[in-house]
Parts: C-alpha cells; sequence; structure tokens
C-alpha cells in the first residue's frame, strides 16, 4: 500500500514520530509532506496568548529549549544527542522525498497527490483542515493521530487540557478523516498513564511515540482489509489555547511543563 505522511514541523515531539514510522512501515511511504501551520500566521497574538497563560518563566525556557534546537539543526556536528530537530532533518536520514505545503487543499496539491497514485494519506499532528477532495482523494481515506480519548478533548493541545483536567491517562486515537475537526470513525484507541509529578513535554514525547506505533498497526489492518472503524461514543468536548485559570489548574494537580 502507498502512504503519504502528512505532518508539520516540529523540533521536539514530532520527528521521532516520523522517524518511528519511517523506519518501521511495512508499507510503501511515498513522500513526507509538511504543511504550513496557519496558526504560526499570527506569532505576535500567539505569543501574547501563550504568555497570558503561562507568564514568563515558562515562555523563557520554552524559547531557549527552541534557540538549543536550531543551533544543533544549523551545526550537526553540536549534536551529540543522536537525535533529529526537525522533520526535515529525519527524512535526510531515510533518503525520503520531503515537501512543504501551503495549502493542502489548493488544486496543485491535490494534483500532486493524484500524480503519486496514492492509496492513503497518514496525518501526523498538522494543523491545516483537509476539506472534502483530500479527503476522498485517496483509496483507503486518511487517518490521524490524537493524542486524546475521542470524543474528548478534540482541536488544540489535548495533551495540555486532559492533564489541567486532573486526569489520570491520556488517550490516544487513531481515526478516519471525515468533514469537521476530529470526528471520524475511530480504528483504535489507547490509553497511557499520567505519573505524579509529570511535565507535559514527557507525557507528549511519550504519547507521539505510542501514537506513531498505534499509526502503523492502523495501517497494517486497512490493508488487510480488517478493519472495523466506529464513531466515539459520549460526551465530547472542544478546547483551543490554554488560559490562565487553567494553568493554575494544571499546576493544582502537580503537573509542570517542562
Amino acid at each position: 500500500m502507498r502512504v503519504l505522511v502528512i505532518t508539520e514541523e516540529d523540533e521536539f515531539y514530532i520527528p521521532p514520530a516520523i522517524s518511528h514510522v519511517l523506519e518501521n512501515s511495512k508499507h510503501e511511504i511515498v513522500g513526507v509532506v509538511c504543511a504550513r501551520n496557519p496558526i504560526a500566521l499570527g506569532k505576535f497574538k500567539i505569543a501574547k496568548k501563550i504568555f497570558a497563560a503561562f507568564g514568563f518563566v515558562p515562555i523563557l525556557t520554552h524559547v531557549l529549549r527552541l534557540l538549543k534546537a536550531k543551533v544543533f539543526n544549523a551545526f550537526p556536528w553540536l549534536n551529540f544527542t543522536g537525535r533529529k530537530f526537525s522533520v526535515k532533518n529525519v527524512c535526510r536520514q531515510f533518503d525520503m522525498p520531503y515537501m512543504y505545503c501551503d495549502d493542502l487543499n489548493s488544486k496543485e496539491f491535490l494534483d500532486h497527490c493524484r500524480q503519486l497514485n496514492i492509496d492513503l494519506i497518514a496525518s501526523v499532528s498538522p494543523s491545516q483542515i483537509f476539506k472534502e477532495d483530500l479527503i476522498n482523494l485517496p483509496k483507503h481515506g486518511c487517518i490521524n493521530i490524537h493524542t486524546a480519548k475521542l470524543p474528548k478533548y478534540k482541536g488544540l493541545y489535548p495533551t495540555y487540557w486532559a492533564m489541567a483536567h486532573g486526569d489520570k491517562t491520556l488517550g490516544i486515537s487513531i481515526h478516519y478523516i471525515e468533514k469537521g475537526i476530529d470526528t471520524g470513525k475511530i480504528i483504535v484507541s489507547y490509553e497511557v498513564e499520567i505519573p505524579p509529578a509529570a511535565t507535559m513535554d514527557q507525557m507528549l514525547t511519550l504519547t507521539k511515540i505510542r501514537g506513531a506505533e498505534l499509526l502503523l498497526n492502523a495501517v497494517d489492518t486497512i490493508a488487510s482489509g480488517q478493519v472495523q472503524a466506529e464513531y466515539a461514543h459520549g460526551e465530547g468536548s472542544y478546547f483551543s489555547f490554554p488560559t490562565r485559570e487553567s494553568y493554575k489548574d494544571f499546576k493544582s494537580f502537580g503537573y509542570k511543563l517542562w
């Protein structure tokens, strides 16, 4: 089965997940596409929202982490960690075709996908919303990793919101993409425990790798023709940007960001 992976650039959590997919897939990965993050267009507004929610020290810590990652990307000979800090560098490591896409729903990108003759699109945390032409293009549709047990915590930052609500576990769902946000049938779901005094960084690292493992299992199941997917049951919830109040709740459960 010919699979196209769609994701977006990230320094910390997505590169290890993409590396796991490329190293362990039993199927033909025809390329990796990094989509533009539409949320990042308003960087100043986002920075204000994040600062309002978390304050100065957590933001400074994250900025220093980002600077370190960018130095390692620019000067690989300084990087003794053994890990890649960009999806592009992961693709170089595996000699995998890589492209950047400004608009996943554009005619140009749809034509590109048709030329690749793909059977399945595997979505790994891109922020762009897939429209119907893209959803319906592959023979077996599109599937996505969402790090929450759907229908809870649809939308942005599901790991943070689960921890801010005092959940003892984090869900991971592999689901078909349909019109709407995180609404498609669930192929497989899984839960991991949140240890006491956990950090969001630890949980994001864990769930992204576990999500990549589940994604590969889902691809195998689809290829075998034995997939049994069903819609999530129960009351759903949707969240967006963190707030100062939610961060107080997050810390009250003994959790930290980094």
